[in-house]
């Protein structure tokens, strides 16, 4: 034992040779070092009264040492204390900071790690799928406002939930056809121009480049559509005309609404003539002919099986479905159900299904259901061919979640979130006056029966 010079009261106690190469010594600083680079120790672990921890070791203002307790240098400090006592401390605290860790893992349920990465991919996955929804307008399929809608707010829902364009089939009751209901969807497309004209947030548009465009500008792309063939009166010239006045889509039938010439997946029957179509009859196919021509997108969610098919085959151009859900997965009344047949004629007719996944009747759809539909839809149809138009829990978290899946990665969302439907109306406004114009009459056998308002020919 050897007496410190000047300090009467400490002792040394010399470091015999044995000491510096215990087999537990690399061990045990080992695990300390480990700890150390992860976990940022607090205040009070790294400062113990006048010490401070430096490279896993408990310094004192009094250390001279210069050697480690596993014989190591460090950095030529001097210490007069005994390096073993150095050593009892850090292992004491090594200790503590492992049994609080410990505590606080068990606590959890789950190793802490664990959380910290999960949360830390999932803020990832985010943080790429807001990059890709900047870039792209995220194109949510019918949107129906009402007269009585806060239109401030709605806009600020669909900040929120990352919105860039949306569909807008101007409704119109079934009861008016036959009736008012041309009328009607002129007022219709009249009311849309006043609101969006009072509106900064919202711009309709007419194109492809107009909907990116308005997208890059921050504001919400509104893609103006008629909500049922009953809008056109059967007629060839009022087809014409609304696409004059701004209308880029005609839904062939809404639901429960057969017309003379398309029929619907559900009907009403007092509304029907008696020699009704169950399909798409020769006019129909003539109207769809001319939507091409003119540039007019042609959206058959709602028509029958057979007519969906035959639309699907009769269509120069791709088609849209709006609003709706694979069979499979869904047969609400809130959404359009789609058999597996016609998911299968997509890639033929190179059309889009834009998929409501937010709830099927009046259950809400989870994000595990939303991704399987999806992914059912990918696996018929093709990557090419889906689009959104409802999402549980917001469209970011859906599209996350589905961004763990490999095969969606950068390309394959943007496709999902948009890409498809701004590729089926660049396609449509290509083939626009590339085909012969039409000016048949619907015959009058098809639609006297009714009491139509129009005025006799001579």
């Amino acid at each position: 034992m050897n007496t410190v010079p000047n300090h009467p009261f400490i002792e040394v106690h010399a470091m015999h040779p044995h000491h510096q190469h215990q087999p537990h010594c690399k061990q045990q600083c080992f695990v300390f070092t480990e700890i150390a680079e992860i976990v940022e120790l607090p205040p009070e672990i790294t400062k113990i009264g006048g010490e401070k921890m430096q490279n896993g070791v408990v310094i004192s203002p009094y250390t001279t040492s210069s050697k480690d307790p596993c014989g190591g240098s460090l950095g030529g400090m001097e210490s007069p204390i005994d390096s073993e006592a150095k050593s009892s401390r850090s292992k004491r605290v090594l200790i503590v900071l492992a049994i609080m860790m410990i505590c606080i893992a068990m606590a959890g349920g789950i190793p802490l790690a664990l959380q910290l990465r999960q949360s830390s991919l999932l803020e990832a996955r985010l943080g790429f799928i807001r990059r890709l929804l900047s870039e792209a307008p995220l194109i949510e399929g019918s949107w129906t406002p009402t007269r009585e809608m806060n239109y401030s707010n709605s806009m600020q829902e669909m900040r929120q939930k990352y919105v860039g364009a949306v569909l807008w089939p101007i409704a119109v009751p079934c009861g008016a056809q036959y009736l008012d209901a041309v009328q009607l969807a002129l007022e219709g497309i009249d009311e849309a121009k006043r609101i969006t004209a009072v509106t900064d947030s919202m711009h309709i548009v007419e194109s492809a480049d107009e909907m990116e465009q308005t997208h890059i500008r921050g504001e919400v792309a509104v893609l103006m559509g008629l909500g049922g063939g009953h809008t056109l009166g059967t007629s060839l010239a009022v087809l014409r005309s609304m696409y004059l006045l701004g209308a880029r889509f005609v839904s062939i039938t809404s639901l429960e609404c057969t017309t003379a010439w398309a029929a619907s997946t559900k009907n009403m029957d007092y509304l029907m003539e008696t020699n009704a179509t169950n399909s798409i009859n020769d006019f129909g196919k003539t109207m769809l002919f001319e939507m091409n021509r003119i540039g007019m997108l042609v959206e058959i969610s709602h028509l029958s099986e057979a007519g969906m098919v035959a639309a699907l085959k009769t269509s120069k151009a791709p088609v849209l479905l709006i609003n709706s859900a694979p069979a499979t997965f869904c047969n609400g009344t809130n959404v359009a159900s789609i058999p597996d047949r016609v998911l299968s004629l997509l890639p033929d007719n190179g059309g889009v299904i834009m998929l409501n996944l937010e709830r099927c009747g009046e259950r809400l759809l989870g994000v595990r259901e939303a991704i399987n539909a999806i992914n059912f839809v990918r696996k018929v149809a093709g990557v090419d061919h889906i689009g959104l138009s409802g999402a549980p829990k917001g469209y970011a978290f859906l599209l996350a979640e589905l961004a763990r899946d490999r095969v969606w990665g950068n390309a394959a969302i943007k496709k999902l979130i948009g890409g498809n439907v701004v590729r089926i109306l660049r396609e449509v406004e290509t083939l626009k006056n590339r085909l012969p114009l039409y000016e048949e009459w619907i015959p009058n056998e098809l639609v006297e029966s009714n009491s139509y308002c129009r005025y006799p020919e001579s």
